[in-house]
């Protein structure tokens, strides 16, 4: 029976996710850290999840996963409640890019793909799509930021130039750095001789591989610059057009032109709607954020171009 249920999330019809009156606690003697929060998702639908530190924003973000089990309500995914699953069927059909990704020691391609399930195009595909792209490509170059300016080192221990002569279409070259990734590339332990930024971009290129149903990102970006999150955030909404997908975001810039935005506030749901009608909103929880933020006035017209081009 359970081996039945296991097959069907993720393979079924899409039916979105509903949270119903979730109560979550990390210990039966603490308080709960979210509180009855409920609220449904559509399938394919891109949703935001903000609110200040400690609101309960990664927390429920980690529930879909199962890290902690709820004390009272339920998650249901493709009308599955994901307690009635094993834990390795449930994970392995939903893909978490955290906020510092980590890497094992191997080659890039045994990062971005362990099991050996694709080929080698697809895995540089995906390293393209998350701006490293290939030397082969036309616009060769790679988005990089301050914060990834440490580059890895490739297996001989060389850092080819821009004009070497290792610019074939199985390499993906960090022009900032004018160094050559190759998917043999070798990664320490926690991938500590890549930059965080770059440990991003690789995770994500990980992730783009899967090609799950239902992604969550956990401010995945936050150690590229904003030029590059953009990039990417296209590229993983084309990738993922057929997907749902979660982006805990502390850059409102980030989220303010998907679907929805969930807002949480002290272990609740305090909004739930439109960027263009929660920035709209006197008083309101998201209109505060955005705001304080200083960017108030490009964040209100990015969400009302959002409105416009809406379907």
């Amino acid at each position: 029976m359970e081996q039945a249920l296991n097959s069907r999330i993720g393979r079924r019809t899409p039916g979105g996710i509903s949270v119903e009156n979730l109560v979550l606690k990390y210990s039966p003697e603490l308080e709960p850290v979210l509180q009855g929060v409920s609220f449904h998702i559509k399938p394919t639908e891109k949703v935001g999840l903000v609110g200040r530190t400690g609101s309960g924003k990664s927390t429920l973000a980690l529930s879909f996963f199962r890290f902690v089990d709820p004390e009272e309500g339920r998650i249901i995914i493709d009308g599955i409640d994901i307690t009635t699953i094993g834990l390795e069927d449930l994970r392995s059909r939903l893909t978490i890019i955290p906020q510092d990704a980590v890497l094992f020691a191997g080659s890039i391609r045994e990062n971005l793909d362990p099991f050996n399930e694709h080929s080698d195009e697809d895995c540089l595909d995906s390293l393209r799509r998350v701006q490293l792209r290939t030397s082969s490509s036309p616009q060769s170059t790679v988005a990089s930021s301050r914060e990834t300016s440490r580059p890895g080192t490739p297996p001989n221990g060389e850092a080819t130039t821009e004009d070497g002569d290792s610019s074939t279409a199985g390499t993906v070259i960090d022009r900032s750095n004018k160094m050559v990734i190759t998917l043999d590339t070798q990664v320490s332990e926690g991938g500590n001789n890549f930059s965080s930024g770059q440990r991003q971009l690789i995770a994500m290129a990980r992730a783009l591989l899967r090609r799950s149903r239902f992604v969550v990102m956990d401010e995945s970006t936050a150690s590229v610059d904003f030029a590059t999150d953009i990039k990417i955030q296209e590229a993983i909404r084309e990738e993922f057009k057929d997907s749902i997908l979660i982006t805990i975001a502390h850059r409102l810039r980030t989220v303010i032109d998907y679907d929805r935005i969930l807002v949480m506030d002290a272990g609740k749901v305090a909004e739930f709607d439109t960027p263009k009608n929660l920035i709209a909103r006197e008083d309101g929880v998201f209109r505060s954020m955005c705001l304080k933020s200083g960017d108030f006035e490009k964040l209100k017209e990015a969400a009302n171009r959002k409105a416009v081009w809406s379907p």
